[in-house]
């Protein structure tokens, strides 16, 4: 079984002030699509993606979107945007079940627990958490900690961060 990668958007991937979250929505919302190119290259930091490639490249994981940006957006939509922000990748091999599970006073911890409790039997199947600090805060102290990585606000999947993301999966996959 390939790993798994729990994928936020803000802060990880979406560091761009002005081209944001609120801006896709409202590309979607107006029908904007083919008409927001700038907001397509723009809204995923390109280095983030370059280093999220590699991490690709290197595991073959599937994707579980564990982003607020999916309560908001149903699953073609966020491949829509994947495919638009040039993570065509992530886009097809988002997992089945591909968001974590969520409602209005969940958290991140909650989340990720829960879509593993219904997902992986065996506790040796090999996962990472990209997040950040702020939408991540409980992850820091959990039993989860040693498995994610954290993204700094307004630089997001950094190279030092894939890294981090390589050594962990190398733990458990023994590479």
């Amino acid at each position: 079984m390939n790993p798994t990668v729990f994928l936020d958007f803000d802060d990880v991937l979406a560091v761009h002030k002005v081209h944001n979250g609120y801006r896709v929505l409202e590309a979607f919302d107006c029908g904007e699509l083919d008409t927001a190119s700038e907001l397509w290259s723009n809204v995923f930091n390109a280095g983030a993606r370059k280093n999220l490639l590699a991490l690709h490249e290197e595991f073959e994981p599937s994707y579980v979107i564990s982003s607020t940006w999916a309560s908001y957006l149903n699953r073609d939509q966020i491949r829509e945007v994947l495919s638009r922000t040039g993570l065509q990748f992530v886009s097809e091999n988002l997992n089945e079940d591909w968001r974590t599970p969520r409602d209005s006073v969940s958290g991140r911890l909650s989340e990720i627990e829960s879509w593993l409790e219904q997902h992986v039997p065996e506790a040796s199947h090999a996962f990472v958490i990209i997040d950040d600090h702020m939408s991540g805060w409980a992850l820091s102290g959990s039993w989860l900690e040693e498995r994610t990585v954290f993204c700094d606000a307004w630089l997001g999947f950094t190279y030092p961060k894939l890294r981090t993301a390589r050594k962990i999966l190398q733990r458990q996959v023994g590479s």
